[in-house]
């Protein structure tokens, strides 16, 4: 738990700046969270307030996302040692079980998932410019994103050699997205996501336009219908 100090004064500069002694601390190293703004007397029959101030040790992103997935860890009974890795406004924890891997992960990563949503809720409570938590258990998406890559090109190829769509199992955002980017550049197929919440399925598809696509008309017989040519007028 973070150290916190209160200061009071006639106004908030001088109940931080009381609290700023306190603590020995400058403000560019400190939180300030404003208790009271204070409140004037009046005519001496009303008493008047003083501001106050809470002062707290200013702490990086990197150390409070590590705090909490470790506290997170630790009310799951878990012992392990955690890696933060800072990259492009993404803080990466890769954490290391003592043979907990897979209670970590969950079925097809969502215990992981789940985590990783919570942690970064947690994170960014209070601001928006919080950097994004990513939780790895000894480089399981590495290894997933490899997998997920490899399915959707099998999916793809099963798809236009059937010319018929394929829905796949409810996937978090995570791997949906990667379904998605590689397919992206498939003229042949399209992906959708369908569902509710965050755990979805993909539906993918033969692109519209194709052999399958709305460009062709066709009876219930299946047969294509054909356009009427107009009548030539009689010379």
């Amino acid at each position: 738990m973070a150290r916190v100090i209160e200061g009071a004064g006639k106004d908030v500069a001088e109940a931080t700046g009381r609290a700023l002694a306190k603590f020995g601390i400058a403000r560019d190293e400190a939180d300030i969270e404003v208790i009271s703004h204070g409140r004037k007397g009046f005519l001496g029959i009303f008493k008047g307030a003083p501001a106050r101030v809470a002062v707290s040790r200013r702490v990086s992103s990197s150390a409070r996302a590590e705090e909490l997935v470790a506290n997170m860890l630790k009310l799951m009974r878990l012992s392990c040692q955690l890696h933060v890795t800072e990259e492009k406004n993404t803080l990466v924890i890769d954490i290391e079980t003592a043979g907990s891997d897979g209670l970590l992960i969950g079925k097809g990563g969502h215990t992981l998932s789940a985590l990783e949503y919570v942690a970064n809720r947690m994170l960014q409570r209070g601001t928006k410019k919080s950097p994004k938590i990513v939780l790895d258990v000894s480089g399981y998406k590495r290894r997933r994103g490899d997998f997920l890559k490899n399915k959707a090109l099998s999916l793809a190829e099963q798809v236009k050699a059937a010319k018929k769509q394929i829905t796949t199992e409810p996937m978090d955002a995570a791997d949906r997205s990667v379904v998605h980017a590689v397919l992206k550049s498939d003229p042949a197929v399209e992906t959708r996501s369908v569902g509710q919440g965050r755990v979805k399925s993909i539906i993918v598809a033969p692109a519209k336009g194709g052999s399958q696509g709305k460009g062709r008309s066709r009876s219930r017989g299946g047969q294509r219908r054909r356009r009427k040519q107009p009548t030539q007028p009689q010379q």
